[in-house]
């Protein structure tokens, strides 16, 4: 199950904290341990001895809470990670309801489940055994010897336990993706099972999906119990020969009082963790199927559908508009109406018109962020999505470094944005940290944004509107650098931008 480490290593620095914490705990506890029997069999120093035991034993439960809130933005940066790869798959390629709403709630909650029950006992048990351990050792070898021998037991018989409980929680899973499918088919097709008369019938297959579902499930957990069960008898054994022996050394003069309750102390201790681990064992099971599944749909990642759509125009498109028609929610007259248009690839086109003529709404529209009400766009407006690059007039600041805000949060290689800030007088700007920009310095950061995208189509809105003229023919140089490449639509009203652009179409 370590093997889901592979998954966070990008949180190195989580991972040193929630051992450092664990490290220190584990030395509260034999400090705590300590101090208690020191609390019992010297009278005289009672009051401090109670002190440190109240200290050590605090100090252990703050340790404690530490770790868990630790784990639990752990468990939130990897499953944000992991969303963010499955939204990817989905914008790329068709996928089954059932299987996407089981990726989505209960594989991912399989993982939360994890990393708040089951990988804390894990770190418990790689940090505590080793201290315990040698402590043990220090105030009497023959109970070192007995909690080790005994230790591997416990691993053992979970190991043995997970293999047969993989098939049944496999099968569990199946079961349940099965009843997400069908209960999302269900509601889909509600109005067409009523007209027919069949809600009876589509009930009655979500009746029969939900037992077998409940069934397997079922199977799942008696294995989960019956596991925690023989490791509560194993640990409790082992706890319970530890204690004998030390009572008939005890007897018999082979060991101090002091060593012997100590070494009492620390025996529950030293088994705790491997306990615990028992009682979330199914959760264990399920997590690691849980990761298998989105390997396994996450395994053709790099060669998605969706990288390549996004270079599926390699050569710049010509775009049409066809009595294009569009009018915004709870307006009577329509923006756009019956517009026809047509934008030549590898061309730089300038659109025109009056202000409220509908330049924004119409590039709106060939981004895809809007649908027309009548009219077609070739190619659709749903497929140049992923295929072009838009510009507002007011692009948005988010609040971290300019670099994340230039590259959208992606990585890239550093000499694009470089030669981009050069080009465009921005190169003074601190990329490595928040910044305030004048709306100059924004509309040249939408620019930037959409050349760094790298797409065929790129649609700027009022790019130099504002700017000086210096400044403008820097935007339009760098503009005509890129534009045998590239379709490029400037809605604008400079006079400057009109002459530079290659065509020219009008709204008005």
């Amino acid at each position: 199950m370590f093997t889901i480490i592979e998954t966070f290593k990008s949180e190195k620095k989580i991972l040193v904290e929630i051992a450092a914490c664990k490290f220190v705990e584990g030395f509260f506890i034999l400090l705590g341990a300590m101090a208690f029997v020191k609390f019992i069999i010297e009278p005289t120093l009672r009051i401090t001895h109670c002190a440190f035991l109240i200290a050590f034993f605090a100090g252990r439960f703050f340790l404690s809470g530490m770790t868990e809130k630790f784990f639990a933005r752990l468990s939130v940066n990897v499953q944000t990670s992991f969303r963010k790869k499955i939204h990817e798959k989905f914008l790329a390629q068709e996928i089954s309801s059932g299987e996407l709403l089981t990726l989505i709630f209960d594989t991912l909650q399989a993982l939360n489940d994890f990393f708040l029950k089951v990988a804390p006992q894990i770190f418990s048990a790689i940090i505590f055994l080793p201290i315990f351990l040698i402590g043990a050792a220090v105030v009497d070898l023959l109970t070192a010897g007995i909690l080790l021998v005994t230790l591997p037991i416990a691993p053992l018989l979970l190991w043995l336990i997970g293999k047969a409980t993989a098939e049944k929680n496999s099968r569990a899973w199946a079961e349940l993706q099965r009843l997400n499918a069908d209960f999302r088919e269900l509601l889909a097709a509600i109005t067409t099972l009523k007209m027919f008369n069949r809600l009876d019938a589509g009930k009655q297959r979500l009746k029969e999906t939900s037992r077998k579902s409940s069934a397997a499930t079922l199977d799942v957990l008696k294995l989960a119990f019956v596991s925690s069960f023989a490791l509560e008898l194993i640990t409790t054994l082992s706890i319970a020969l530890v204690a004998v022996t030390l009572g008939l050394r005890l007897v018999a003069g082979g060991v101090e009082f002091q060593a012997a309750l100590f070494l009492l102390l620390m025996a529950p201790e030293f088994f705790l963790p491997i306990r615990k681990f028992g009682v979330a064992f199914h959760v264990m099971i399920s997590a690691r199927s849980s990761l298998e599944r989105l390997k396994n749909f996450l395994r053709d990642e790099n060669n998605c559908a969706l990288r390549i759509t996004h270079y599926a125009l390699k050569l710049p498109p010509t775009i049409s508009l066809d009595a294009v028609s569009f009018t915004y929610p709870k307006k009577k007259s329509p923006v756009l109406q019956g517009v026809t248009l047509k934008f030549s690839a590898g061309k730089v086109t300038a659109l025109t018109g009056t202000s409220g003529a509908g330049k924004s709404t119409l590039l709106k529209l060939l981004a895809g962020l809007l649908k027309p009400d009548s009219g077609k766009i070739i190619p659709n407006s749903s497929f140049l999505i992923p295929n072009c690059s838009y510009a507002p007039q007011a692009p948005h600041l988010f609040e971290t470094t300019l670099e994340k805000n230039f590259t959208m949060f992606d990585t890239l290689d550093g000499k694009p944005l470089k030669k981009f800030l050069s080009a465009l007088n921005l190169s003074t700007l601190n990329l490595n940290a928040p910044q305030k920009l004048s709306r100059g310095q924004l509309q040249r950061l939408g620019l930037i944004r959409a050349l760094l995208k790298d797409s065929p189509i790129i649609l700027l809105d009022e790019p130099t509107a504002g700017l000086d003229e210096a400044t403008e023919q820097k935007v339009l140089t760098l503009i005509k650098e890129i534009s045998p490449r590239k379709t490029i639509i400037i809605a604008t009203h400079r006079l400057a931008v009109i002459e530079f652009a290659d065509e020219v179409q009008s709204l008005n």
